[in-house]
């Protein structure tokens, strides 16, 4: 079994405890601050931005990558915090497809993913395809490869629906085929990973089935449970 180590308690107190340039990639998916169902953890100005930037700073290599989803309200006063630290390579859209209804507005399916490196020259970054087909042909298919390449816009992630083998008790649970991405793109194998705000422990299942070692907290009992069970479990996790 790939190193796995997780911590139930506040990000803020347990990443104090992470050694100096030790992480590889941090991947997460914090509370967005929108007060989500009323939900304790997800109360506005939860967070400080500006401290976890410094502790995330201090905890990723030179060649580290971090990858911070949030939704379209919260991003852009999350991002000039983060803008201070790091280097901004790229603003991905993710379509989770499945929206949550508005009576007064748009459908949101729209999630922003943003992506940071501590150094422009020198970071991972592992190449792939998305799973579209190519509608061209001749010109379109001269690299031999029938899938288009993989855009800042992803709309070929398969959502997370109540029937899913992989759904568990959380209300903003990510796809195991999007954090498999994710990892895939940022970090090699043997490669440390770290999730602060780990919450169904997708990022964790993704890191045990693509060989990385792992270091996650949540500070919700309910959720730290689910995220156990599901690293303890045998074979391909979902």
């Amino acid at each position: 079994m790939n190193g796995m180590a997780i911590a139930l308690g506040d990000a803020n107190d347990l990443l104090t405890e992470v050694e100096d340039s030790s992480v590889d990639l941090i991947a997460t998916d914090p509370p967005y601050e929108i007060n989500f169902a009323n939900n304790a953890w997800d109360k506005p100005n939860g967070l400080n931005w500006d401290y976890l930037a410094k502790q995330f700073r201090r905890v990723m290599k030179p060649s580290g990558n971090l990858i911070i989803f949030q939704g379209w309200s919260c991003v852009s006063e999350t991002k000039s915090v983060l803008d201070k630290h790091f280097f901004l390579k790229n603003w991905i859209i993710y379509d989770r497809i499945k929206g949550r209804g508005a009576k007064t507005n748009v459908v949101s399916t729209r999630e922003d993913i943003l992506w940071y490196v501590a150094d422009e020259s020198s970071y991972t970054f592992n190449k792939i395809n998305s799973t579209i087909k190519k509608k061209t042909k001749g010109m379109g298919l001269r690299n031999g490869n029938t899938f288009r390449a993989l855009s800042n816009v992803w709309t070929d992630v398969p959502p997370v629906v109540p029937w899913s083998r992989e759904r568990v008790d959380h209300p903003t649970q990510k796809p195991l085929f999007l954090m498999d991405r994710i990892i895939s793109i940022w970090s090699n194998e043997g490669d440390v990973v770290l999730d602060p705000f780990m919450g169904s422990g997708t990022t964790a299942v993704a890191c045990r089935n693509l060989g990385r070692e792992f270091i996650g907290f949540e500070v919700d009992k309910q959720y730290f449970s689910i995220s156990k069970e599901r690293i303890d479990g045998c074979g391909r996790l979902i």
